[in-house]
């Protein structure tokens, strides 16, 4: 909040963020030109080199692996995430929005992956404690009024060696224009780190993602593994019931 004073006049400018009932219904009237806009972004190539860097890719180098895209949208990470490996993990994703979610669900099963598809809040996640190889989110995490209590619920359900992968838009013409339409956080690279260490991530890195269609380096990809407090426990000893399961 910014205030001030003009003479006589006090005056006070206060950051109106969006509710999750005003963004699900932005987002599902987005839905419909949404992958279009994410085909002229080239958004799944945008996220294939920094998905390398993060070793989302190596994390599900598993039996029965699976990967959570909170936030999912039209499917753009996930099949940015489908690209890179031979694995073939249960694919899972929430979004608020169930029109999002509909269009999801085609891209995805046009590149021939079938997913497990909710609406749900990021805030609120439907699954098990510890149960998620990768957990990660494409421009989700700044839209909220409290980013870093979406962020803990990731890595609550992200598994001890886990990875957590997370795009956030940056300062730059594009991030301006995508901050006024949405009313977005603009995240600096210093603070994401920060937040990714702070919800107790280790190994955490980022880089600029450079977007097409003239959008530049509108957004950073963060990424971090969650710290293996249960060494020498196996993957489904760690898992504790909360809220739903995979199978």
């Amino acid at each position: 909040m910014a205030s001030g004073r003009f003479g006589s006049w006090e005056f006070a400018l206060r950051r109106r963020t969006r509710t999750a009932g005003d963004l699900a219904g932005l987002y599902d009237d987005a839905a419909r030109g949404w992958a279009r806009m994410s085909h002229r972004l080239k958004l799944d190539t945008a996220y294939s080199d920094p998905l390398l860097s993060s070793g989302a890719a190596e994390a599900l180098c598993v039996p029965d692996g699976n990967v959570l895209d909170c936030g999912i949208g039209t499917g753009s990470l996930s099949l940015a995430l489908a690209g890179l490996i031979t694995a073939a993990p249960g694919y899972h994703g929430i979004d608020t929005s169930a029109a999002m979610l509909a269009a999801a669900d085609a891209q995805l099963r046009r590149a021939g992956i079938v997913a497990e598809l909710r609406q749900s809040d990021i805030r609120a996640i439907p699954y098990p404690d510890r149960s998620v190889d990768v957990v990660m989110a494409a421009h989700v995490l700044e839209h909220l009024p409290e980013p870093r209590a979406a962020l803990r619920e990731m890595v609550r359900v992200l598994r001890p060696g886990g990875v957590l992968f997370a795009c956030m838009t940056r300062r730059s013409i594009f991030g301006t224009f995508v901050q006024l339409r949405w009313r977005t956080w603009v995240v600096s690279e210093r603070r994401g780190i920060a937040w990714l260490r702070k919800a107790g991530l280790e190994d955490v890195g980022s880089r600029p993602i450079g977007f097409g269609f003239g959008a530049g380096r509108a957004s950073t990809a963060f990424w971090g593994q969650k710290r293996d407090a249960t060494a020498g426990s196996s993957r489904s000893e760690s898992a504790t019931p909360r809220g739903g399961s995979f199978r």
